[in-house]
């Protein structure tokens, strides 16, 4: 699955994000699919780090809500996001 294009949908309606910010949200969604080990690039207490941090906390968020619209099955949540993640944006 592609994180970052996952990421790009979520916040498609959103105002724009940093990069640190996608990031974050990017390296937690492939997380709560893949179970890898989320680390910052960022030195801590730097802006950087506090957006990837805020974007974290999103990714977070969202994938609680596809759970709780999924009755917490975790399979039917992570197909959620592939779908998500496939869908092409109308020109």
């Amino acid at each position: 699955m592609d994180y970052s294009k996952l990421t790009d949908k979520l916040l498609e309606h959103d105002p724009k994000r940093s990069e640190p910010f996608k990031q974050g949200m990017a390296a937690v969604l492939q997380n709560r699919v893949d179970e890898t080990p989320v680390a910052s690039p960022y030195a801590a207490g730097s802006v950087e780090e506090d957006a990837f941090f805020a974007g974290r906390t999103r990714a977070s968020n969202e994938f609680r809500n596809l759970l709780v619209e999924a009755n917490g099955d975790r399979a039917v949540a992570i197909a959620r996001m592939r779908t998500l993640a496939e869908v092409r944006r109308a020109a």
